[in-house]
C-alpha cells in the first residue's frame, strides 16, 4: 500500500507524534509512505519545527514543500502557517497521488479540507483525529477564536464527511465527530522500550528523579511541576524537551531558585525513551480542559511500558485508558504529596506501574495498530 502523508511540521523534529510511530510501523510491515513537510522555520521554538538527527525508516521518502510567504512574520503565525502549508501542499498531493500510485491519502488537521478533493476518485482519504481540534484551535486563536473556531468546525465536518473513514485515538472523541469512526488506539514501540537505556543518566543524576519528556506549550502544566519541584528540593526534577514555554520555564526555576530543575533540552526519538528510563517517576501534567480531556499522551502509554510509576492530572482519556495505573494530582502540593508516597513504598508503586505496563501489551502496540490500520482501509478499497 502507497500512503501520501501531508505534514504540517518538520517531520525530522523534537516532537516524536502519533503519525512517526504509525507510519514507521506501516514501513516496517512493508507498506512504502510519502511524507511532505513545509520548510524549516527559522526561530520557531515549537518543537514541531525544532529539526533534530533523525533517520528515516525504510520505504518512507520526504518531499520539502515550497511555501510562499512562509519566511514572513505574520499575525497568529503558527495558524497562518499551517493554513499556507496546506494550500501549497495541494499542487503537490494531486502530482503525487498519480505519480507514486498513491492508495491512501491520510490528513490529521482542519485546513487539509483543502486537500480532500484531491482524493475524489484517486485514492481513499482517511481523516485522523488525534486531538480535539476545535478546542486546540481556541486556545492558539486568543481574541481571534470567536472567529476561527466556527469557520474549523464547517471545514472539521466537511472534511471528515468526505473521508473514507475517520480515525481517532481517544474514546471521548468517537461519538463527538462525523463520518464513518473508528478509534484507532496510540500504541508502544515495545523494541525501542527494550532498548532504552537510563543507567549513564542516573550515574550523572543522583538521588530521587521524576520528570516530565515532552513539548512545553500551553496545555502542559508547567506551573505544578515548578510547585511540586519547590516543595520537594531534594528530589531532581528532570525536564526534558523544548517548546514556547521553555523560556517562561527557565526564567521561573531562576527567579525560585530551584537549583533541581534539569532542563537537558530536546532529544530525539528513541533516545528521549533513555531519559524516561532513568526516572523513578514520570510525570504527565495537564491544563484542565478539553484539550487535556480528548488526549491520549503517548508518554502516558510510554512511561507504563517502561514500568515507571506515572502522577498525572485528572483526564477523561487518561482515565478510559488506564486510570486505575495512575496516581491523581490537581496541583503541585497533591503532586508533591504522590511523589513523597511513591518514594516511600517503591515496590508497591513498581508493581502497580507493571501491572498497567502489562494491560498495554494487550493492545497498545504500534506493530498491531499499524496492521489494525492497514486491514480498515483496505475494506473500504
Amino acid at each position: 500500500m502507497n500512503i501520501l502523508f501531508p505534514y504540517l511540521a518538520r517531520w525530522r523534529s523534537a516532537n516524536w507524534s502519533r503519525y512517526h510511530q504509525l507510519l514507521a510501523a506501516l514501513c516496517r510491515q512493508g507498506h512504502r509512505v510519502t511524507v511532505l513537510e513545509p520548510p524549516p522555520w527559522p526561530g520557531a521554538r515549537e518543537t514541531n519545527y525544532t529539526d533534530l538527527d533523525v533517520p528515516l525508516p525504510g520505504g518512507m521518502e520526504v518531499e520539502e514543500l515550497t511555501v510562499p510567504l512562509w519566511r514572513l512574520r505574520l499575525p497568529a503565525g503558527k495558524l497562518v502557517k499551517k493554513g499556507l502549508a496546506a494550500l501549497a501542499a495541494r499542487r503537490h498531493v494531486a502530482r503525487l497521488i498519480a505519480e507514486r500510485h498513491i492508495d491512501v491519502l491520510l490528513l490529521y488537521n482542519v485546513p487539509q479540507v483543502a486537500l480532500a478533493g484531491c482524493a475524489r476518485g484517486r485514492c481513499r482519504l482517511v481523516f485522523d483525529v488525534a486531538d480535539d481540534l476545535l478546542a486546540m484551535l481556541a486556545a492558539e486563536s486568543g481574541r481571534w477564536a470567536g472567529l476561527t473556531v466556527p469557520l474549523a468546525r464547517i471545514c472539521l465536518q466537511r472534511l471528515a464527511r468526505a473521508s473514507d473513514w475517520v480515525t481517532t485515538s481517544a474514546h471521548t472523541l468517537v461519538p463527538e465527530l462525523p463520518g464513518r469512526v473508528h478509534y484507532l488506539p496510540n500504541g508502544v514501540d515495545w523494541q525501542a522500550v527494550a532498548e532504552a537505556d537510563g543507567s549513564a543518566l542516573r550515574a550523572r543524576w543522583r538521588g530521587p528523579l521524576v520528570g516530565f519528556v515532552g513539548a512545553f506549550e500551553y496545555a502542559v502544566d508547567l506551573a505544578l511541576i515548578l510547585e511540586a519541584a519547590a516543595r520537594l528540593p531534594d528530589v531532581g526534577f528532570l525536564l526534558v524537551g523544548s517548546g514556547r514555554r521553555l523560556p517562561w520555564l527557565e526564567s521561573q526555576a531562576r527567579a525560585r531558585g530551584l537549583a533541581n530543575v534539569l532542563l537537558p533540552g530536546p532529544v530525539p526519538y528513541p533516545r528521549n525513551l533513555d531519559y524516561v528510563q532513568a526516572l523513578d517517576i514520570g510525570l504527565l501534567p495537564r491544563v484542565p480542559g478539553p484539550v487535556a480531556d480528548h488526549a491520549a499522551p503517548l508518554k502516558l502509554l510510554e512511561y507504563l511500558a517502561l514500568g515507571k510509576p506515572v502522577i498525572a492530572t485528572p483526564m477523561k482519556e487518561t482515565r478510559a485508558i488506564a486510570g486505575e495505573f495512575v496516581w491523581e494530582a490537581r496541583d503541585g502540593a497533591e503532586a508533591a504529596a504522590c511523589i513523597e508516597r511513591i518514594l516511600a513504598a517503591p515496590d508497591a508503586a513498581r508493581a502497580k506501574a507493571a501491572a498497567g505496563r502489562e494491560r498495554l501489551r494487550e493492545r497498545f502496540d504500534w506493530d498491531r495498530i499499524a496492521a489494525d490500520f492497514a486491514a480498515l482501509v483496505g475494506s473500504a478499497m
